[in-house]
């Protein structure tokens, strides 16, 4: 494989890198609070789409169309982020009554601390909002909560592209 294939296969959105990064500001959020796949995937889409569920908020990323369409694709590649922070020691497996489920390390608030980007500033603060608001809920209760909004961000674009 010469160079230029390897460059475009490198995705610089949506990789585990950032998934990652994500995640782990949201369990750090939550410390010592842990989560399965599925909730984090919730918490991570509340954390950059925070205006699809409150109007009152900016979202952390564009409202491009058909995002809500992200919760079906998010889990692999969170899942993959995961793992990656998992072999930097930030993020630990545990494995419980309720399954799998993630938690941030200590070592992870140092790390967290360390970065100074605004997107990180922003992240943090998004992140704790969703964990604050949405964290308690269950499964159950959060697709309730997010199926009706995602149905009016679809429609939404829909509703432009008749226009």
């Amino acid at each position: 494989m010469d160079i230029m294939e390897t460059k475009k296969k490198i995705n610089p959105f949506n990789n585990s890198v950032e998934a990652g990064l994500r995640i782990l500001t949201i369990l750090n959020e939550a410390f010592p609070n842990s989560f399965d796949l599925q909730n984090l995937v919730y918490l991570d889409y509340l954390t950059i789409h925070s205006a699809d569920i409150d109007k009152t908020m900016q979202s952390l990323h564009p409202a491009v169309p058909y995002r809500s369409g992200e919760i079906m694709v998010r889990s692999s590649i969170i899942e993959k982020g995961l793992n990656l922070f998992i072999t930097k020691n930030l993020i630990e497996k545990q494995y419980n009554i309720n399954g799998i489920e993630y938690k941030a390390t200590e070592n992870a608030m140092p790390f967290l601390e360390s970065l100074e980007e605004t997107y990180s500033t922003k992240l943090q603060e998004k992140a704790n909002w969703a964990v604050r608001k949405y964290s308690k809920h269950s499964k159950k209760e959060l697709k309730k909560i997010m199926t009706p909004r995602l149905s009016e961000v679809n429609n939404e674009f829909n509703i432009e592209i008749l226009q």
